[in-house]
């Protein structure tokens, strides 16, 4: 015999779809408090509203409760701003886990990560970090300390550079083209086409006189401070193309004082001229000066004074001139140069001292007689 059950089923009817909503307010921000110029309009997200602001203030996110324009007492955390309720102070997330993140802006306190690309406007990675190893292929760097590594073929090592394992040519050069100068040290600074091979290259070509100076030099090089000083050594091969500056005594000057750099003197003198040796610093010795008479006047030469060593202290005192026959002159006496094309070669010689008259005399010009009538 059949049973028969009821129930009662209860359902919903679906209804016609909706009008659609309008979209909320977007996130802006967050942007600094201090970005946002007084007046700036700050809103909620309410009806009707584009967006919803979120501003950084002391290190902390805030978020706009109650739209409202920017003025200098109504910063969040402000009486202002609390009695008026601005402001809502922003929740922190601790960890985002995500895929791709696509901001306009983030502030980041701490940032671990495994690979980080920047790119320019083409798609061309300009700086990448990335299993253990930084590229960059632009930018300005202020205030960088390298403590290792290489830069080109140099080898940072302690405080300076070296071509470690000293198997290449690696070099510095400093040029200026347009002022014809060139200075370059390293293991070869001369070009191929040049046939030569060079570890220190020094130039000063310009022809426009940029300076003002009239004269070019190619370098300086100097030493001081001991009793012996060796500007330059050299211990081994030879000099060529060397070249010594001439001085030229005109035919109107009837005095002048010689510079310790004076070592061709010409005189060309009409009238009676006198010529005062140079002052000699404590620090030369072997100086030269070539004299040559070809002017008509008469020629006369004459002591100057000189630094000495005494002891670890010094004398500037008047030396002697030692000359024909060991002749010497001495204070203010004058030597001639008797006749036109007559020559003397004279060695500032520092250490060498003579007793004349009772009178101590230190430091000596040495002549060298050369041949008359040259």
């Amino acid at each position: 015999m059949g049973v028969t059950s009821k129930q009662v089923v209860k359902f919903i009817r679906k209804g016609d779809k909706g009008d659609k909503g309008e979209q909320g307010a977007v996130l802006r921000g967050p942007q600094a408090w201090s970005d946002c110029a007084t007046g700036y309009a700050f809103q909620a997200g309410g009806a009707g509203e584009t967006w919803q602001d979120v501003v950084i203030y002391g290190d902390q996110h805030y978020v706009c409760k109650k739209s409202h324009t920017k003025t200098a007492s109504n910063y969040p955390g402000s009486t202002t701003a609390n009695n008026n309720g601005y402001w809502q102070l922003g929740d922190h997330i601790d960890l985002v886990a995500t895929k791709i993140l696509l901001a306009t802006y983030a502030l980041v306190k701490n940032l671990g990560v495994e690979a980080i690309d920047m790119k320019d406007a083409s798609g061309n990675i300009l700086f990448q970090a990335k299993d253990g190893a930084v590229t960059c292929k632009t930018g300005t760097f202020d205030n960088i300390v390298v403590q290792s590594g290489k830069v080109a073929g140099f080898t940072i090592s302690g405080n300076g550079l070296s071509n470690t394992p000293f198997d290449n040519d690696a070099y510095i050069v400093f040029r200026n083209d347009a002022q014809g100068a060139f200075a370059g040290i390293g293991g070869n600074v001369q070009p191929a086409s040049s046939g030569m091979r060079a570890v220190a290259r020094f130039e000063n070509h310009d022809a426009n006189d940029v300076w003002g100076l009239g004269t070019n030099y190619g370098m300086l090089v100097s030493a001081r401070g001991s009793r012996d000083n060796r500007a330059i050594h050299i211990d081994g091969g030879n000099i060529s193309g060397f070249a010594l500056k001439n001085t030229i005594i005109g035919t109107t000057t009837t005095s002048q004082t010689l510079a310790r750099t004076d070592y061709n003197v010409i005189t060309i003198n009409t009238s009676a001229c006198t010529l005062t040796l140079p002052t000699m610093q404590l620090y030369d010795d072997g100086h030269v000066i070539r004299i040559k008479r070809l002017g008509s006047g008469a020629l006369k030469l004459k002591l100057g004074y000189c630094y000495t060593w005494n002891g670890t202290s010094y004398r500037y005192t008047r030396p002697v001139l030692v000359y024909n026959d060991d002749k010497k002159l001495t204070g203010t006496s004058e030597l001639s140069v008797d006749s036109v094309c007559d020559s003397m070669e004279l060695v500032w010689v520092r250490d060498i001292n003579y007793t004349i008259d009772g009178t101590q005399y230190y430091g000596a010009w040495v002549q060298y007689k050369l041949p008359r009538a040259w």
